[in-house]
């Protein structure tokens, strides 16, 4: 285990699961099914957002011609369902998760995505068995930038959320993080280092790999970081 955090905890789109561009490949589809008038402008802004958020403000900027936006998350979800085969891994994701799992770290899956999103990328990449806890969208009234998600991890895996090393993708998942009074390394892979930084991430890094290194740099001769 690592002697400078108790718990290591990972969103999932765009950490562990490469996801966003099957995201809007999705949202794109919804968007053409329905003819909402949403400009190229607007895609950056649903980033990291739940499904609820995403279709709420593109009825409240856009309109949605009269379609409920229940009618429309729920055409997402099954747009991105039948888009799964598509979903790669971010690259070195896998390898740092196995080697923390391996070292005795104690590990959480901070997501804002659908339960059974975060079920399926686990039954596709084989990722059961190494997070001893995962809170998803439906386990919070108040999802990422809120606190919640990060507060209830901390909570179910009986550590303090100073204790806390979250990795992070989006604006809203490194904000959530810090409300929390976590460590967040910010991954740019979907948002710069300089839009992570300024929402609050403590040090950002361009590849999974990069964080590895800090990770093995920072375990004890006994824990060592493959």
């Amino acid at each position: 285990m690592s002697r400078v955090f108790d718990a290591i905890l990972f969103d999932m789109d765009g950490v562990v699961v490469d996801s966003e561009p099957v995201h809007e490949k999705a949202q794109r589809t919804v968007i053409r099914e329905f003819g909402l008038k949403v400009p190229e402008s607007a895609f950056s802004d649903f980033k990291g957002m739940t499904e609820d958020k995403v279709y709420a403000l593109i009825a409240a900027r856009y309109g949605t011609n009269g379609t409920p936006a229940k009618r429309l998350v729920a055409a997402k979800h099954a747009a991105f369902a039948s888009l799964a085969d598509e979903l790669q891994m971010v690259r070195g994701a896998s390898a740092l998760i196995t080697s923390l799992h391996a070292a005795g770290c104690t590990l959480g899956l901070v997501t804002s995505a659908a339960s059974w999103d975060q079920a399926r990328a686990f039954e596709k990449f084989g990722l059961e068995g190494y997070f001893q806890a995962v809170v998803t969208g439906a386990d919070v009234s108040k999802p990422k930038p809120y606190p919640e998600p990060y507060l209830l991890m901390a909570y179910r895996l009986n550590v303090t959320p100073e204790a806390c090393l979250v990795i992070e993708d989006s604006r809203y998942g490194v904000q959530s993080a810090r409300r929390a009074g976590c460590r967040v390394f910010g991954l740019a892979t979907t948002f710069t280092s300089d839009q992570l930084l300024e929402s609050g991430a403590h040090r950002t890094f361009g590849s999974m790999q990069a964080i590895a290194q800090v990770l093995r740099a920072q375990s004890g001769p006994q824990d060592r970081v493959a």
